[in-house]
């Protein structure tokens, strides 16, 4: 439903009914916000609208995915104690957060705060239902183990057809009758398959017929080792000995599972993981080299040119520039 809050209107009980032990203003928000559910079992909050309190809105996620959007303004909240923080000062932004168990969400607005952003809520029964018996059918292993995580979080940035649906969205509120609801399931659709469409889909390809269902699951374990592992170091011994494997089976196990070594699979997500911290984090080059494990800054830049075909100084200077251009927009 669309709570619709404008000035000289009573207090919508939508707020109240997402706030839990808190006095709420007569207006906690002035704008609009819309919360609807879908026949399909995704649910869309949209809001577009001036905070007017400084408080503390509590609502509980449950088992699945949400997907929030941020066109403007920015999204304080902590997850279990952790700080879900991020703005959209550069532009649009967007991050998931699984969670596998009812988990309190405890989210801060700011008296004075512009926010316009569109959150998705999809349950873990809607990729259930689209799965069937085989979830890596329709699944990549990859976005597989990010459902599988407590809180597990991530960011992905909204291409240009994803933010005109948000827009769309925010503009087309909860009226209407079918048509509107089906352009609204629409460009939901296309706001989950663009924040999806980040994970890595080669994970897909054919798995060999003589690799049995035990190796592919112990495959599986060591790629969800091998990532919470880049910050920390690889240690292969310590990876097979985990997943019941010699250092030689899992080499071969996860090759035929992923079409890659250990190590190729691991220094790909490092530099992944360094073009992140480069562009988000500001950090230099060379604290940005020893953070993913390699001895100097320049084997580094050639790594990271060879594999983005671009040198890690033009994501610093394109984060710098941008940078400049907000603070003399603001």
């Amino acid at each position: 439903m669309d709570s619709g809050q404008h000035p000289g209107e009573s207090a919508n009980l939508d707020y109240s009914i997402r706030t839990q032990q808190m006095t709420v203003p007569s207006h906690p928000m002035d704008g609009r916000s819309t919360f609807q559910d879908f026949a399909s079992g995704i649910s869309l909050a949209a809001t577009d609208a001036l905070e007017m309190a400084d408080l503390q809105c509590s609502t509980t996620l449950y088992p699945g995915l949400s997907l929030v959007m941020m066109l403007e303004g920015s999204y304080d909240a902590t997850i279990e104690g952790a700080p879900v923080k991020f703005s959209a000062r550069r532009g649009p932004v967007g991050r998931l957060i699984s969670v596998t168990r009812p988990t309190t969400l405890l989210r801060t607005s700011t008296r004075g705060r512009y926010v316009r952003k569109v959150t998705l809520r999809v349950p873990i029964s809607w990729f259930e239902d689209r799965s069937g018996d085989d979830p890596a059918s329709t699944l990549s292993r990859e976005l597989e183990v990010f459902l599988r995580g407590q809180a597990a979080v991530r960011d992905w940035e909204p291409s240009t057809a994803a933010v005109r649906s948000a827009e769309d969205l925010l503009t087309r509120g909860a009226e209407g009758g079918v048509l509107t609801s089906i352009a609204s399931e629409r460009d939901m659709l296309t706001i989950l398959a663009d924040a999806l469409s980040g994970f890595r889909v080669e994970e897909q390809r054919a798995v060999p017929r003589h690799l049995r269902a035990r190796d592919m699951v112990r495959a599986q374990t060591a790629r969800e080792l091998i990532l919470r592992s880049l910050d920390d170091g690889l240690h292969l011994p310590d990876i097979a000995a985990q997943t019941g494997m010699s250092v030689s089976t899992l080499q071969r196990v996860f090759r035929d599972c992923y079409g890659q070594t250990v190590m190729e699979f691991a220094r790909v997500r490092r530099l992944e993981m360094a073009r992140d911290l480069l562009d988000r984090e500001g950090l230099s080059v060379g604290d940005v080299a020893q953070r993913v494990g390699y001895s100097s800054p320049a084997n580094f830049a050639t790594a990271f040119h060879r594999e983005f075909g671009y040198p890690p100084s033009q994501v610093k200077e394109r984060a710098r520039r941008a940078a400049i251009a907000e603070s003399e927009r603001v």
